[in-house]
């Protein structure tokens, strides 16, 4: 087993990672630059060049190979231009000259640009790519990109097509573990576009524009009035991973870079060992619940310092993000892993891109034994969701 996990910089995750044989490399960006990653700029910590390259150096004395994320799926057309073009390949020469051991890339435009240019650099697939099928994957692996990463919400529990998907292809493959992204989201494409601007240096200047993630409030909403939803997400237990080794799946990965020390070690342990008991929500990733020490600590600062560039409308929203946030994180939602035992051993005859949730429900029926919250605080913070995003659309014409 090989595991890729979610570097926020702090040295001490990987004094802990040395610690566990199977982990083998980790990533992390700069909150923003030129390409843009997967998750807003204000969400992950902060760091600057010299303190980026130490850390690249002392991950390679720990035996980590270090991947830097350049997968924002949308450039705002900068690809097409040639001066967009040769600010990109000047910043992945930087890349190189601090020790980047590989990237990962969403675009595939940007792709071919760096393979041109720089023929020796690995170059790891996205799921932000959209590989959904055999032909686009087909195509990433003509392209070079290895290894690619599967698609969860598309394959993670396809277990015909997992396995037509290994035999197929000859590089190598890794699967998201522990994302919990609701299944087929309808906000998929637009929200990876989303933090991908707000993770670009071109649209964060030093005067920060005012960002409220949409999508991601409208999921949490959906979540606390249908605790199935949860389930439905295509994460992997660290239980069942043998589920999916035996089909030829060996490398595994760990989000997220937004999360604290203590947790990224709590999940990698637990998959590293194949088990965890307790509650799920202690190793899998969801950005409004669970674990209220979960999240790296300089979030709510640089989400404050971000503030004193807004008007008082804006303000005003940000204020009432952060106490829902409060609350959602007070919420002590429980998915109780031992009651999903079984859980997956359903998907080897459902075929879920071909069925109807509503006439299936074999999720609903887990979630009522394994789900525990407080159902009327959660309707009433969903309502309250509810009002912070009507508001957010009240604009002046």
């Amino acid at each position: 087993m090989k595991l890729s996990i979610a570097a926020n910089w702090d040295i001490d995750l990987l004094e802990g990672l040395a610690e566990i044989p199977e982990a083998t490399s980790i990533y992390a960006k700069l909150p923003f630059d030129i390409v843009g990653g997967g998750r807003a700029g204000m969400v992950v910590p902060h760091i600057d060049w010299n303190s980026a390259e130490a850390y690249i150096a002392a991950a390679h004395e720990r035996d980590l190979s270090f991947c830097y994320l350049l997968n924002a799926p949308c450039l705002g057309n900068l690809e097409q231009t040639p001066e967009g073009k040769k600010d990109i390949l000047e910043f992945i020469a930087q890349l190189v000259d601090i020790g980047v051991d590989t990237v990962s890339i969403a675009n595939l435009a940007v792709v071919a640009l760096v393979r041109r240019n720089f023929p020796d650099l690995e170059i790891r697939g996205s799921v932000l790519s959209w590989p959904t099928n055999l032909s686009r994957l087909t195509y990433q692996e003509a392209l070079g990109v290895n290894p690619l990463i599967i698609p969860y919400s598309e394959f993670n529990r396809d277990f015909k097509m997992l396995t037509k998907i290994r035999s197929g292809l000859s590089c190598d493959l890794q699967l998201f573990v522990n994302v919990s992204c609701i299944y087929n989201c309808h906000y998929l494409a637009e929200h990876a576009c989303s933090v991908g601007h707000a993770s670009q240096l071109a649209q964060n200047t030093r005067q920060a524009g005012f960002f409220l993630d949409f999508y991601l409030w409208q999921c949490t909403r959906r979540r606390l009035l249908h605790p199935e939803l949860l389930l439905m997400s295509r994460w992997i237990r660290p239980e069942d991973l043998h589920c999916y080794e035996a089909m030829g799946f060996d490398e595994f990965k760990i989000i997220d870079r937004s999360r604290s020390t203590a947790w990224l070690l709590r999940a990698a342990r637990a998959y590293a060992d194949r088990r965890y008991q307790g509650n799920l929500l202690d190793i899998i990733s969801l950005e409004m619940l669970g674990d209220p020490s979960g999240f790296h600590q300089d979030i709510d600062e640089q989400v404050r310092e971000r503030m004193r560039h807004y008007n008082k409308e804006e303000r005003q929203l940000t204020l009432r993000m952060l106490k829902l946030r409060r609350r959602l994180l007070s919420l002590d939602l429980v998915i109780d892993n031992k009651a999903l035992d079984n859980f997956l051993e359903g998907f080897q005859s459902i075929r879920c891109a071909e069925t109807y949730c509503s006439d299936c429900r074999y999720c609903h029926k887990y979630a009522e034994r394994a789900v525990r919250f407080d159902r009327d605080e959660a309707a009433l913070l969903a309502g309250d969701i509810g009002e912070l995003l009507e508001d957010s659309m009240n604009v002046k014409i």
